[in-house]
């Protein structure tokens, strides 16, 4: 069985014999190509890096975005029937602010998610939902003062508020899609940067040897040469 130090002896054994005296330069440009190769591969993991904050910081965008939804359908709904409760014209330009930050937070979330297939078709569903729970408060908003029991016939309506908790149940999966979303992206880039800085240890360990190798037969013809 071969010692730990008989693969080097044998090695110096093919140095002294003249057997390795032009390996030098090929041994030193191959350590120095595989310090090159393992500089990159070091930066890839920080573009991995740099990448894995820009989808956490998009999570938190998405989500931000929805709360925005939500909070703004909830306020119309309040604002609809405060309305039809006080005929307080005041409540008309709630309602309206309401509605605004709602276009305007499905504008934003529809841009941020449409890099990614299942969660803009899982969008497309959300805004047709969001756009019948509009339509019905904007509805029950054009009857003017005076129709409060309208307002509240139509509010406790089956079909009315099948929408509402469908609205409601599609803003719940959408943010749950969206987390589990974040989480596998980071799982998958924390496997790859444990792989890439793995293989540059290796890669970093291997261009040592190489160079000193060829330092070793670099040397040794030059004492041969003296």
């Amino acid at each position: 069985m071969a010692g730990p130090g008989e693969p080097l002896e044998g090695f110096m054994t093919l140095v002294r014999r003249g057997h390795l005296r032009h390996a030098a330069t090929p041994l030193l440009v191959g350590a120095v190509t595989l310090l090159i190769s393992a500089v990159i591969l070091l930066g890839v993991n920080v573009t991995t890096m740099r990448k894995n904050f820009a989808w956490v910081q998009q999570a938190d965008d998405v989500l931000l975005q929805i709360s925005a939804v939500e909070s703004g359908v909830v306020g119309n709904e309040l604002t609809v029937r405060g309305y039809a409760l006080t005929d307080d014209p005041r409540f008309l330009a709630y309602q309206k602010s309401n509605r605004e930050r709602v276009i305007g937070s499905m504008n934003t979330l529809a841009t941020l998610v449409s890099h990614d297939a299942s969660q803009t078709a899982r969008f497309g569903s959300l805004r047709k939902i969001v756009n019948r729970h509009s339509a019905i408060f904007g509805a029950l908003i054009a009857l003017g003062p005076g129709h409060a029991k309208q307002v509240a016939a139509a509010i406790v309506d089956p079909a009315n508020r099948a929408v509402m908790d469908e609205m409601r149940r599609q803003l719940s999966a959408f943010q749950t899609a969206e987390l589990r979303l974040l989480a596998e992206r980071q799982a998958t880039a924390a496997r790859q940067a444990s792989h890439t800085y793995d293989t540059a240890v290796v890669i970093v360990v291997a261009a040592f040897l190489l160079g000193g190798l060829g330092m070793l037969v670099a040397q040794h013809e030059r004492g041969r040469n003296a």
